[in-house]
């Protein structure tokens, strides 16, 4: 890893009152160092209820599985294929159609991904977290943590699971809103007291006062002190950039889609103001009562992520030409659901679910992992992600170990012994 660049080197010199003039060229400097990092980022999309499998790892006569005690597909749906990827098409889902014919070669699917539980919050912790254990991050705030610059707002949770475990300072709810108010003082309309809001320039004036005092009392102090201290000075750092740079990012437009989340989260990325961002997939996807909206919801979401990698494609990257080589987007959900339907033509919770992974260190055009025509998972080689008896179960952190180590990070300092599946990972092998 490289070291790690600090706002702190552009503030430490800040005169007290000379702070208009100072912010600005911490502004400028700042864009300058967040220019030349080349930290991988990563966007999640979660879809929250447990979606269906089955639509990233079908099972139909041709694949050589007898409906009989195997898995029912959807009504209506085919086989479709495109080099070494396959999925289910239908007159309700071409948005999936689209999506691969022209992603194809950034796509990874992986199979038979055990999620070691068949309920929604535990089966969330799992798959966001690798562990049980309430203490341990999720990955996109590990790699937001472990970056080789300080960002503002290191993971932006637009929507959808956080599990901040001892990293929580690295999670930043929403893109507007109350954060942002609580930084410019317009919160303060929405109190039981108001208080007087401060002009812009007595306003960045307090913040540089506050800072140089900070600064000065943790440079004579050691130990608790000096760490509260500089937690401070770490947190006006943070909240003098974003809201220096709130318009030029467009913090203020908090849209409420899925495609205006994700295109803010390019603009943050762009920016260098955050590393990882969540957004939730919307849809009812907890199906129990019937599966007719599964086709719908993901014509939906595929036609959404076609535009979001025209989006990454169109936008200049900070160490590369396009944003698309810098952003790894992994799609997923807390669990599977069952390979028959139930009574109602719905399915029930089930520990085994299929991922999607494109983009930026990505094999593409891959698939890796595999389930039977009971959608039980089989062993499989972590190298090569193919059929290994013997081998191991894919799961979770195998998963996740190999998203950390896609971002430069230690695996072994938060899952010790986990291998990770590097079948996914473009230069592996």
């Amino acid at each position: 890893m490289n070291g790690k660049f600090s706002r702190r080197d552009l503030l430490s010199g800040m005169a007290t009152f000379a702070a208009v003039g100072a912010l600005g060229s911490m502004a400028a400097a700042s864009r300058q160092a967040f220019a030349a990092s080349g930290d991988r980022k990563f966007l999640f999309f979660f879809a929250s209820g447990g979606w269906d499998a089955t639509p990233l790892d079908p099972k139909f006569a041709e694949d050589g599985v007898s409906p009989v005690g195997g898995t029912d597909m959807d009504p209506e749906t085919v086989r479709a294929s495109l080099g070494n990827l396959s999925w289910s098409s239908g007159p309700d889902r071409e948005g999936m159609d689209t999506f691969f014919r022209r992603w194809g070669g950034y796509s990874h699917i992986v199979r038979g991904v055990n999620v070691h539980s068949a309920g929604h919050e535990s089966g969330m912790q799992w798959m966001m977290t690798g562990s049980s254990a309430s203490s341990i991050p999720d990955w996109p705030t590990i790699l937001a943590s472990h970056g080789s610059i300080d960002y503002p707002m290191p993971h932006l949770v637009f929507s959808g699971p956080a599990y901040p475990g001892n990293l929580g300072a690295a999670v930043v709810r929403g893109g507007g809103g109350s954060l942002l108010s609580l930084i410019d003082g317009s919160i303060n309309g929405s109190v039981d007291r108001p208080q007087e809001v401060l002009s812009t320039p007595l306003d960045s004036m307090t913040d540089a006062l506050v800072y140089d005092r900070a600064a000065r009392f943790a440079a004579t102090k050691t130990g608790f002190a000096k760490r509260r201290s500089e937690d401070l000075l770490s947190n006006l750092e943070r909240a003098m950039e974003l809201e220096g740079r709130r318009f030029e990012a467009g913090l203020d437009r908090n849209g409420g889609s899925m495609l205006d989340q994700a295109v803010m989260a390019i603009e943050v990325m762009r920016l260098g103001l955050s590393r990882c961002a969540m957004i939730n997939i919307p849809g009812g996807w907890d199906t129990h009562g019937g599966n007719r909206n599964v086709g719908p919801q993901l014509h939906n979401f595929f036609l959404d992520l076609d535009a979001i990698l025209d989006a990454l494609a169109a936008t200049p990257g900070t160490s590369s030409a396009r944003l698309l080589d810098e952003v790894t987007i992994v799609c997923t959900s807390e669990l599977g659901r069952t390979p028959k339907f139930n009574g109602s033509m719905g399915r029930d919770h089930w520990p085994y679910t299929s991922m999607l992974l494109v983009g930026s260190g990505i094999r593409g055009n891959r698939v890796s992992g595999s389930t039977d025509e009971s959608f039980v998972a089989n062993a499989s080689d972590l190298d090569t992600g193919l059929p290994l008896e013997g081998g191991e179960t894919i799961g979770t952190e195998h998963v996740g170990t190999a998203l950390l180590e896609l971002g430069e990070v230690d695996s072994g300092l938060f899952l010790p012994g986990v291998p990770p599946l590097r079948s996914i990972l473009r230069n592996a092998g």
